[in-house]
């Protein structure tokens, strides 16, 4: 039966439920599209100012083959390349340095590095006064520039898959960019082939500078065609400067380089009639590379803008979708309040009255019948309420008295609980350093009081014992065992003769276990920083993790039976490394196995990656972050098994006293 509350709360439901949904989907949807615009608008930024670095290298690189060979024909100094170049490396490493996920601006660090070698050895060959050597060092200077601007356009190219550009204007742009830098720089290396032409050059150079300018020339040729295959999906701006290059290309570039290969490739010719060609190219080559570098601004501004326009359009979006959602918040708000005025104040006098008859009042009003909806319906039964209102008021009292008789039994027993634990707390031992080694633990039991359980002692001139213990079973009855397996594993260590190996003392340990007590794991150790070395056994308890100062950390271990699980049993002693600056870090079960609110436990893997990520923490942040990351795994700060941590450092004790 369709009532007017249940129709209203339905519609309103559904409103809310809607609006929510839709605001939150086109909200993200929003939010991700101005995210990746941004993101997008900086990582342009950056690969645009690596692309004038890449230009500016190019131009040096140019500069310094040409002056080692002896070539006159050089356009700019190489102190004002050396500091156009620096000022692009510059802006380009800002820049680089806003770009998320990137470690573009170490990689930019490196190649600024090994380019201030490169010029040390450029100066070093320039400063000689040997012509042949300066001559015999070209090619490697050569190579050298070459590589960095590879390297150049591969941080770029990096940059550029990171992103997937929705915008197909956008897309097409980043590629055109991508195509003219491979003609730029096939253009650049054939200036300086073409530049090394005009200087003495031995038969063995020619045919080397023919092979090297017709494979750029290959490649200046495949990218001018890709970029006349992308031109329809340009701007005009674009369009024009893309036509400009086409003028230089096909009409002067392109021509006198064809010439100049066809005489290349004829021993007839003199090196004075190479000459003269190669002159000509050359100004065309260098006329040419400014058409490219013009053409490839026009990209980057063709960039920018639409990159802001989808800035500007996602900013948009969010302002709508803002207003939407203010305007339906608004209209359940006022929904709810007639629904408020109409629906729920008579219902909550009858709820009143409800209450008061449910408390045994007798004398409470009772409200008209009124109309025949649900609340005359409720208006009945209130009358048959009244009736029973005796026999409810006598149960009512008796179940009050039953139920202080539970809150104080309850109180009686978490005041117990509370003095438990904190006698239990009291065994375990402070922070301290022994000998040359410092320990530091944490227990958070699960329930108030723990079945785990460890301590550190040292016999008198001996090495630094340790242990750390894990009843099976959870509250009282796996605490009360957890004080007979602390004390049993004590008088281990304590009683543990001279030559009596770790093994045989947990051996002796589970023999001796009463049968009727539960099982419990335990781990067992000794530490010797002074002599960089430590020992443990494990009794089913979890592999613990060793950090050395080194900054590696390994998993030692490999298991065995609990202790009082078979008597008989054997155990091995693992044997580890362990000097001043090592950790070892010893856990519990409840640890390894916290699981999430998805059943998935942390595991031991997680834990060890984990420790890895924060290894250069001080002892006490390690343990408070392992805490912490373990309960933001549960997603609670309640557990369902007991936690313990117990870390271990040798000192720089250790290394006096074995120094004494």
């Amino acid at each position: 039966m369709f009532t007017i509350r249940r129709t209203l709360i339905g519609l309103f439901l559904l409103l809310g439920v809607g609006l929510c949904t839709l605001v939150t989907l086109q909200a993200s949807t929003t939010f991700l599209q101005y995210r990746e615009a941004r993101e997008q608008t900086v990582s342009n930024s950056a690969r645009e100012l690596l692309a004038r670095a890449g230009m500016a290298l190019a131009d040096e690189r140019t500069e310094a083959y040409l002056s080692l060979l002896g070539a006159s024909v050089v356009e700019k100094g190489a102190a004002e390349l050396s500091q156009t170049t620096d000022a692009v490396f510059a802006e380009a490493a800002q820049s680089l340095a806003l770009v998320r996920g990137s470690e573009g601006d170490a990689v930019l660090a490196r190649l600024r590095q090994a380019l201030t070698d490169l010029r040390a050895v450029t100066d070093a060959r320039r400063s000689t006064a040997n012509p042949e050597e300066r001559t015999a060092a070209a090619p490697e200077v050569l190579a050298g520039y070459s590589q960095l601007v590879k390297d150049l356009v591969s941080l770029r190219v990096a940059l550029l898959t990171q992103e997937s550009p929705a915008d197909p204007g956008t897309a097409n742009a980043f590629q055109m960019r991508r195509y003219a830098t491979i003609l730029l720089e096939a253009l650049s290396l054939n200036e300086a082939r073409i530049g090394e032409l005009l200087t003495d050059v031995t038969p063995e150079a020619r045919r080397a500078a023919w092979d090297q300018i017709r494979g750029n020339s290959e490649r200046a040729e495949l990218a001018y065609e890709l970029l006349g295959n992308r031109a329809g999906a340009s701007d005009r701006a674009v369009g024009l400067k893309l036509a400009a290059l086409a003028v230089a290309y096909e009409d002067r570039y392109h021509p006198l380089e064809r010439q100049l290969l066809a005489d290349l490739a004829s021993p007839a010719h003199e090196a004075d009639q190479i000459r003269n060609e190669a002159y000509p190219l050359l100004w065309s080559t260098r006329q040419i590379t400014r058409t490219g570098a013009e053409f490839q601004e026009s990209l980057f501004t063709y960039s920018r803008e639409r990159l802001a326009q989808q800035q500007r359009r996602a900013s948009m979006l969010a302002l709508l979708w803002a207003s939407l959602f203010l305007a339906g918040l608004y209209a359940v708000v006022h929904g709810s309040w007639v629904v408020l005025r109409r629906v729920i104040t008579p219902l909550d006098g009858l709820r009143r009255s409800m209450l008061a008859l449910a408390e045994g009042d007798l004398h409470a009003p009772l409200p008209d019948r009124g109309t025949q909806d649900e609340i005359g319906a409720m208006a009945d039964a209130l009358r048959v309420f009244k009736a029973n209102a005796i026999r409810r008021a006598r149960l009512q009292e008796e179940r009050l008295g039953l139920h202080g008789k539970l809150q104080a039994a309850h109180r009686q027993l978490q005041q117990d609980l509370e003095a438990a634990s904190a006698v239990q707390l009291s065994l375990l031992p402070e922070p301290a350093r022994l000998g040359g080694v410092a320990f530091t633990g944490r227990l958070q039991p699960s329930h108030f009081i723990s079945g785990d359980t460890y301590d550190v002692l040292r016999q008198p001139n001996g090495p630094v014992h340790f242990f750390l213990a894990d009843v099976a079973g959870h509250g009282a009855a796996a605490a009360l065992v957890s004080v007979a397996s602390r004390y049993a594993a004590a008088q281990t260590i304590l009683q543990r003769r001279a030559g009596d190996s770790l093994a045989e003392a947990i051996a002796t340990l589970n023999d001796d276990w009463p049968e009727h007590l539960p099982y419990f794991t335990v781990i067992m150790g000794e530490l010797r920083p002074e002599e960089g070395r430590g020992c443990l056994v494990q009794a089913g308890h979890p592999p613990p993790l060793l950090l050395r100062h080194s900054g590696v950390v390994e998993m030692i271990g490999d298991g065995g039976l609990p202790i009082g699980v078979m008597r008989g049993a054997t155990f091995d002693v693992v044997a580890f490394g362990f000097g001043p600056g090592d950790r070892l870090l010893v856990y519990s079960d409840g640890l390894s196995e916290a699981e999430n609110p998805s059943g998935q436990p942390f595991t031991e893997e997680r834990l060890l990656d984990l420790v890895r990520r924060n290894l250069r923490l001080p002892t006490a942040d390690l343990l408070s972050e392992v805490a912490r990351t373990v309960q933001d795994w549960r997603g609670s700060a309640s557990a369902e098994d007991d936690m313990t941590l117990l870390v271990l450092e040798g000192v720089e004790e250790a290394l006096r006293a074995a120094a004494e």
